[in-house]
């Protein structure tokens, strides 16, 4: 009995080896827009301000078809704007990204098809900031709140707080999208899983409107705001 649990247990391992692998050279996988059909390609634009760093990130993505289709680099002429500037290629990651200094609150992306179609997206970055004054968590409660500095949440947008201890593999993420939020409930089972001590809390406020101008495709945008990672006393 215990043989053949053994076994299974290998052969488990060895399929989900096999699954991250192949997931991550699928998403390593390029291919040049020239060879797909315009209207088959399915924009991610992010505007993305990291408070640990004070720095913007203006990010645009192409694939194939759908969110898990092959990445796409733009074919001349095609191009892809940012408030007016060209955006770079970045080879490694498969997508274009243009840096800036500071908070950058909003941008427009622009995308011009090999067709010659124009598709224009604005977005909006929407702050968030922790408390002035943390208080320490406690698994052994029924329930923790956290409390964010900032507005409550509107459509179309989400909050995220990841409670992150010293283990390897015990980083918790909480959140909700409810429209007038203003706390995240921090269940203590899930919160118990994190090992106690000193944690990190990493905060994400993210707004997420329709995508105005696409292909058949479709695809999404976002603005994102992290402010710099805080740390606090986690016990029971």
């Amino acid at each position: 009995m215990l043989v053949t649990e053994n076994r299974s247990i290998k052969l488990k391992k060895a399929l989900f080896l096999f699954v991250v692998l192949a997931a991550g050279f699928s998403a390593c996988k390029k291919e040049v827009s020239k060879n797909i059909d315009q209207d088959k390609i399915w924009t991610y634009f992010e505007l993305y301000y990291d408070g640990s760093v004070d720095k913007t990130y203006a990010t645009a993505t192409f694939r194939f078809n759908s969110i898990t289709g092959t990445r796409l680099m733009l074919s001349d002429p095609s191009t892809v704007l940012v408030d007016g500037a060209e955006m770079e290629w970045i080879a490694d990651e498969g997508y274009y990204q243009n840096v800036f200094d500071g908070l950058k609150s909003s941008a427009e992306f622009r995308w011009v098809d090999l067709d010659g179609k124009s598709f224009t997206n604005s977005i909006d970055i929407h702050e968030v900031q922790f408390p002035s004054v943390l208080s320490d968590l406690h698994f052994g409660d029924t329930a923790s709140y956290f409390f964010w500095d900032g507005a409550a949440l509107d459509t179309n947008e989400s909050m995220a707080i990841t409670v992150d201890g010293v283990g390897n593999t015990d980083a918790r993420i909480f959140s909700t999208d409810s429209i007038g939020a203003i706390l995240i409930v921090l269940d203590s089972v899930k919160l118990s899983q994190v090992d106690s001590g000193i944690v990190s809390l990493v905060l994400n406020r993210r707004y997420s409107p329709p995508l105005l101008e696409g292909t058949s495709s479709s695809g999404v945008i976002t603005g994102r705001f992290k402010p710099d990672t805080v740390s606090v006393l986690l016990t029971d």
